[in-house]
Parts: structure tokens; sequence; C-alpha cells
């Protein structure tokens, strides 16, 4: 059963709230700001006043899994995730979460009310319930639905923010949970990046308002703490019964991605045979080591401006050279994954992040951001030696 308009009202309080009457049972939705002494405050009043049976926090799985183990990053693998391949999901969510814990200015942790409602509910014996997606699902959505162009200039958006030092006053974080002022935000994101709204906003909003339906199926009393920014998204799907499955799926890579592993590399070698058949052995042999040189090179400085553990330096400036012909051996990565297993980050460093960017010293001070220095680095510098020896290359062959 749905509900009709009328069972949504305002609530005047100093956050906002959405009531709604879900079949037998009553909803409440409170918005937040994750960053907000006063929301950690109205989690805990609204639990002792409503005493849900049911609480519904904007967390998934593996976020609620972190919050309520306190030795989360002390169990943490960064080689395992390198291994993997995850490290653009871990530095998301790393330099947001540094974001966030900025703007805090240290006496509110972002998911702090969060926590508070996990802990209020379980206290009073409430089911607590994860209803959003999982994060992983949610950046590779949105990073699979941007163009090349689009995913430098975000996370180039994403590493600037950690050189930002945010003095953000109470009154400042209370007004960002105004609808008003979070929708007009919303609204003057570039028109190029709405695929990446449509998944970090608009499809949660439909996600955790359906999990909000599944949880209600079961409940007479459920409290539901979100983000304010989705409430109004959520009330005009909440009482509509939608399928969300395909909002877990992970997009398929497109012709481009899977073509390119194979395609990139016979451009490479086009580009050596035709300088020996061109040039002859001469030029084709001197445009070899000029890719060799250069590539390694640069990857070596960019190693040793991140300060690069010795093997991992010495790995960076090997696979240079080999890394547009290997998909696997790109030298950014094989460094980083050498550089996580030598020196492995501690617990103080992940807590430290926040505090130690605030400062040019504390990016190699802190062994979870230099490590994310030695994937960052020795890459660029190996792809702009790719950039310059194909740019001579060319330039070289058409002059004969």
């Amino acid at each position: 059963m749905s509900s009709t308009k009328k069972n949504k009202k305002v609530i005047l309080t100093n956050e906002p709230i959405r009531h709604i009457k879900l079949g037998n049972c009553e909803v409440t939705i409170l918005g937040t700001a994750h960053i907000s002494e006063e929301s950690v405050r109205e989690v805990q009043r609204l639990s002792k006043e409503i005493k849900p049976d049911t609480v519904c926090v904007e967390l998934c799985n593996s976020r609620i899994r972190s919050i309520r183990d306190p030795e989360y990053f002390k169990k943490l693998d960064v080689f395992k995730v390198f291994k993997e391949r995850k490290m653009f999901l871990l530095l998301s969510s790393l330099i947001l979460s540094s974001f966030q814990k900025k703007m805090g200015q240290g006496k509110i942790r972002p998911g702090d009310e969060l926590k508070a409602a996990i802990e209020s509910g379980e206290a009073i014996g409430a089911r607590v319930i994860p209803i959003d997606r999982e994060i992983q699902t949610t950046l590779k959505r949105a990073w699979g639905n941007v163009s090349a162009f689009s995913k430098m200039y975000l996370l180039s958006a994403l590493v600037t923010s950690l050189f930002v030092k945010e003095d953000v006053s109470q009154e400042k974080i209370e007004e960002m949970k105004s609808e008003d002022v979070l929708s007009d935000l919303f609204s003057q994101i570039p028109s190029r990046y709405n695929p990446v709204k449509e998944v970090i906003i608009d499809e949660r909003d439909i996600y955790l308002s359906q999990k909000i339906r599944e949880a209600s199926l079961s409940s007479k009393k459920l409290l539901a703490v979100v983000g304010a920014g989705h409430l109004n998204g959520m009330m005009e799907h909440i009482e509509e019964d939608e399928p969300i499955d395909k909002l877990d799926e992970i997009p398929k890579r497109s012709l481009w991605d899977r073509s390119k592993v194979f395609l990139i590399p016979m451009l490479f070698v086009c580009l050596f045979s035709f300088a020996f058949w061109k040039g002859g052995t001469k030029v084709g042999t001197d445009l070899i080591w000029s890719w060799i040189i250069v590539k390694s090179s640069l990857a070596g400085i960019g190693a040793l401006i991140a300060l690069a553990h010795p093997i991992s330096f010495l790995l960076a400036v090997i696979t240079a050279p080999l890394g547009n012909f290997n998909p696997i051996l790109k030298p950014g990565w094989v460094a980083a994954l050498s550089e996580s297993w030598f020196r492995k980050p501690t617990a103080e460093d992940f807590e430290q992040i926040a505090t130690d960017s605030e400062t040019l010293s504390g990016y190699w001070k802190n062994r979870v951001i230099r490590i994310f220095l030695v994937f960052m680095l020795p890459q660029l510098g190996s792809s702009i030696g790719t950039f310059l020896v194909t740019y001579r290359g060319f330039q070289s062959l058409f002059t004969f």
C-alpha cells in the first residue's frame, strides 16, 4: 500500500523532517548534515521520542561495518586494495572523508549522526538497517558514466580539495540542511556532469526510498536518518514501488575500453615499424632508445619526487617503457603496489589524513597519501614521456 500526498508534512524543528505513513508503518525521515552537532542531538531526541522498532541509516553494508568496528583501519590491507585495482575507489572515499573532517573542524567526525542513530537504535532494541547502495557500486557507476576528460577533471577536483582548509561556522553548517540551498547547489553542476549527479544523487534517492519501503513492511514505527540533500528526491519516489535491481548493476565496459587494450599497443608497434621502414635501422633504433630513456627517466623523476622506496623507484623505471604494451605493468600501479608492501600505513596514518594534508610536508609524512603520490607521479611522468616521444617520432618520420 502507498500513502497519499496528505501524509506528507513538515514538522517545524531545526532539522528538516518528513512524516509519512506506509501501510501500517509510521515513517519519520530525518534530514541531516554529516558534520552537524545539531543533527547528532536531533537523532538522539527522535529516537527517545518515537521509540522506533526499526532504524534505517544512509550507510551501505561495508560502511556500517567500518563505523561499528573501531579497528577497521588497522585491518585494511592497502596492498590488497592496489592489487585488486580499487585504488581510485579508496582515493575518492578518503578525500571526501578528509574534506568533511576539515569542514567539521575536528568537533564532529563525518557520519557521527549515523553512528548516533545506530547506537540509539541498538539501545532500545530496534533493528538497524543500512539502506544505501554499496559505495563501490555507486563510484563505479559514476566513474563509468563520464568521459576520460571528465574523469581527469573530477579526479583533479578531488585532489585539489585536499589543499582546501575550510573554516565553516556552525551557522553555515546548519544552513547546508536547507533544501533550497542544496537544490540550488546541485542545479549549478555543469550539464556535462549530469550523469555523475544522476548516479550519486538521483539514483540513490530512489534506492534509499525503496529500501525504506521494504523495511516498513515489517515495522510499526520506523526512523530513517539520511543526508538532507536526499529528502526532496526521496519523497518523490517513496510512495511508488520501483524496482532497484538495475541500480546495483556495474556498467559494462564500452567497446573502446575493451578494444584499447589491443589497439593502443598496435599503434605504437606500427609507429616503431614505420620508423624502421621509412627511416632505416638508425632512425628506428634511436626512436626505441628515446622511448626507453625518456619514459623511464620521467617516471623515475616522479618516483623520486614522491620519495618512493628504492625498490618502488626501480620498478617504476623498469616498467615505464612497457606500460603501453601491457596493461598490468603500469609504472604508477606497480610502484604503488610495491610501496604499500614495504611501507604499510598504520591506523594513525588514516586518522591523520585530514590534518597531514593541510601542510605540504604532510603529504610525504603520511604513508597513505604518499602511496597515492607514488601511484600518480610516476604514471604522470610516463604519460608525459609517451606524448613527447610519440610527437617527436611522428615529426621526424614526416620530414623524410
